[in-house]
């Protein structure tokens, strides 16, 4: 077995969304924030409402994209209703209308106004999900859904689920999220695979702690523990209120799901148990792509090393030999 653990490493840093990045994130959706605080304070005459990160972002998982935007989800909390009863607040769509005011020209693209949220597009950027709550005091939030009225949701509370799994298991359990999200944007194509936040559930549901120094074992294990319970039962509940059923699948895309995992495994399987290192990292470039790293072949890394050795200069002492 080849140890490709400093691939790994390698392959985590080119997909892992560093500080400079997030940096830019939230000066942009602090920058939505304060206009629709303003839309709503001055155009509106109401009180200002409340944010909260939901998603990816807030739990630390998102994954630089191959192609495409970035997709970062803030929840917007209408306070001015929160006190009246449910059957006296205004129609999603006239919620959902306001925050489309509020942010058109923020950017140089129209927001789209989406079932479950409001959408700010950053051209060839990213762009920001506005999803609309409101929460009474001592009751879980209602979402603004604008064909299906307000419906149950709680992001904060899955939020807090899957960081109390990170707290237990540790921090291994984020990197496996987020090599799953990087062999979903490689592999997706016109067969759609499971959302982020499916993913997100399904790996920590099954999560094996086995191999805490070791992500190419641990990714194996926690995909075939994933396949191996989806093969008898297809099925996952969201872990948390409203604990509705999210693998609810035709049996065309389950095929397909439980297809492209057994492919996995043994794509990873194979690599796990090549003896050639150059050899197993080209068996994982098969299932992240060319962003994860080739390792040289040994004679090439060896040829490499003994040129680097030969050009680099002799540090040289007061009397001119060789320190």
């Amino acid at each position: 077995m080849s140890n490709c653990n400093d691939l790994f490493a390698s392959f985590h840093d080119e997909i892992y969304l560093h500080s400079e990045k997030k940096e830019s994130l939230r000066t942009s959706r602090n920058s939505i924030r304060k206009k629709i605080k303003k839309y709503f304070k001055e155009t509106l005459g109401l009180t200002e409402p409340k944010f909260y990160g939901q998603g990816s972002y807030m739990m630390n998982t998102m994954v630089n994209p191959i192609e495409g935007e970035y997709d970062i989800d803030d929840g917007i909390y209408i306070e001015h209703l929160k006190k009246e009863d449910e059957e006296n607040w205004d129609a999603p769509i006239k919620v959902h209308n306001w925050i489309v005011k509020a942010v058109t020209g923020h950017t140089s693209t129209a927001p789209i106004d989406k079932n479950t949220c409001v959408r700010v597009i950053y051209k060839n950027e990213y762009h920001v999900d506005l999803p609309i709550y409101v929460k009474k005091e001592g009751e879980h939030p209602k979402l603004a859904h604008k064909s299906k009225g307000w419906v149950d949701s709680d992001p904060k509370e899955l939020t807090k689920w899957f960081n109390d799994q990170v707290k237990e298991k540790g921090d291994q359990l984020k990197r496996i999220v987020r090599y799953l999200k990087a062999w979903k944007d490689y592999k997706e194509g016109d067969i759609k695979l499971p959302s982020g936040m499916v993913l997100t559930i399904l790996a920590a549901n099954h999560f094996v702690t086995d191999y805490p120094d070791e992500d190419d074992a641990a990714l194996t294990a926690t995909v075939k523990a994933i396949y191996d319970e989806l093969s008898v039962s297809f099925s996952l509940t969201r872990p948390v209120f409203p604990d509705e059923e999210l693998l609810d699948w035709s049996d065309s895309k389950q095929e397909n799901l439980l297809t492209k995992l057994d492919n996995l495994i043994k794509k990873a399987e194979k690599a796990l148990e090549e003896q050639d290192k150059t050899k197993a990292s080209k068996k994982w470039i098969d299932v992240f792509g060319d962003r994860f790293p080739e390792h040289p072949p040994e004679d090439s890394q060896s040829e490499t090393n003994s040129v680097l050795k030969s050009a680099a200069p002799a540090v040289l002492g007061n009397h001119g030999r060789s320190a």
